[in-house]
C-alpha cells in the first residue's frame, strides 16, 4: 500500500498561477468526503471525466492511501452522502527530479477562487522536494511545516472560513 508523502505550499494570487499553464492543462474535480477516513472525486478535463474513491488513514506511523477507480453511477449514489465537498481547478506537473506537483485552486459556491495550494508527492524517505517547482517559486507564501499539514488538507480547506482563518 503506498505510503502518502507529501508537503505543501500555499500559493498567493490563484487567477496568477491559473495564467501559468493553458487553460486546458487544468482537469476539474469536484471532491466529497464521506463519513470516516474516505473521500469521493470526479475529475474532468478535455471531455473526459473519471471517479475514484480513497481511503487515507494513519497506521503504524505513516499514513496510507487507499485509490481505485469509482463507476460513474456509485460516484453518482454516493454524493449525497458527503458532507465536505470542494470545487476546485487541479494541475499537475513533473518536476524535473521526478517529483509530481498538484497545483489547486479553491473555489467558493459562486465559481471565485479563495486559495491556491500545491503539493509535492515524495517518496516515503524524502523529507522535502530539493526545490519548489520554478513556475511557483515566485507565488509561494508559505512553506507548510508538516506539523501543521493537517490544518491545510483539501478537507479543512474546503471551508472557505478556515481556509481565511489560518495565519503564519
Amino acid at each position: 500500500m503506498p505510503t502518502e508523502n507529501e508537503r505543501k505550499y500555499v500559493l498567493d494570487d490563484p487567477a496568477a498561477v491559473l495564467a501559468l499553464w493553458p487553460h486546458t492543462d487544468w482537469s476539474e474535480i469536484r471532491q466529497g468526503y464521506l463519513p470516516g477516513y474516505a473521500r469521493i472525486r470526479r475529475q474532468a478535463r478535455n471531455g473526459i471525466t473519471t471517479d475514484s474513491f480513497t481511503c487515507k488513514i494513519t497506521a503504524a506511523g505513516r499514513l496510507i492511501e487507499i485509490e481505485t477507480v469509482l463507476e460513474a453511477r456509485d460516484f453518482d449514489d454516493l454524493w449525497p452522502l458527503t458532507t465536505r465537498r470542494i470545487h476546485k481547478l487541479r494541475h499537475t506537473v513533473v518536476d524535473p527530479a521526478g517529483l509530481q506537483w498538484d497545483i489547486d485552486l479553491l473555489m467558493d459556491e459562486a465559481g471565485h477562487f479563495y486559495w491556491a495550494i500545491a503539493e509535492c508527492e515524495m517518496p516515503e524517505t524524502m523529507d522535502a522536494p530539493p526545490a519548489v517547482l520554478a513556475a511557483l517559486q515566485p507565488h509561494v507564501v508559505y512553506a507548510v511545516p508538516r506539523e501543521r499539514q493537517t490544518e491545510f488538507s483539501n478537507a479543512r480547506l474546503s471551508d472557505p472560513a478556515h481556509a481565511a482563518a489560518l495565519a503564519w
